[in-house]
């Protein structure tokens, strides 16, 4: 379904959604926007997957941090948020359960898995 997804409706019941390199791009106002807005279109015990470069990468925080300053300099909008700072968000969306899915290449891309219920999902 072609469409903004800060501004059209979003195609509701589904038992999965997922966002690849969304929210580092976006500040706190539209991105807590969106996940409440995923939150409403999933449908009973949906889960949302987020996988991107999230700042505070064990052992590169230096070079994560010094990139993502300049990469979101440029783009004019954004933050590099923390799984944590990211799991504050999507609590405050409304999801009940999040949990962070170990990468080999946490530096490029962390993944986490936000369920409407508290059921939880195997993370390794």
């Amino acid at each position: 379904v072609g469409g903004n997804f800060f501004e059209d409706s979003l195609p509701e019941g589904a038992d999965c959604i997922s966002m690849v390199r969304v929210v580092h791009d976006h500040d706190d106002a539209p991105v807590m926007n969106l996940l409440r807005r995923i939150r409403a279109a999933l449908a009973p015990g949906g889960t949302l997957v987020i996988a991107e470069p999230m700042a505070g990468a064990a052992s590169a925080e230096t070079v994560g941090d010094a990139y993502f300053s300049f990469y979101l300099m440029a783009m004019g909008r954004g933050r590099a948020r923390t799984a944590g700072e990211l799991a504050a968000l999507l609590r405050a969306a409304g999801f009940a359960f999040v949990a962070e899915i170990a990468t080999p290449l946490p530096l490029q891309c962390k993944v986490l898995i936000a369920r409407l219920d508290n059921k939880t999902v195997k993370t390794t």
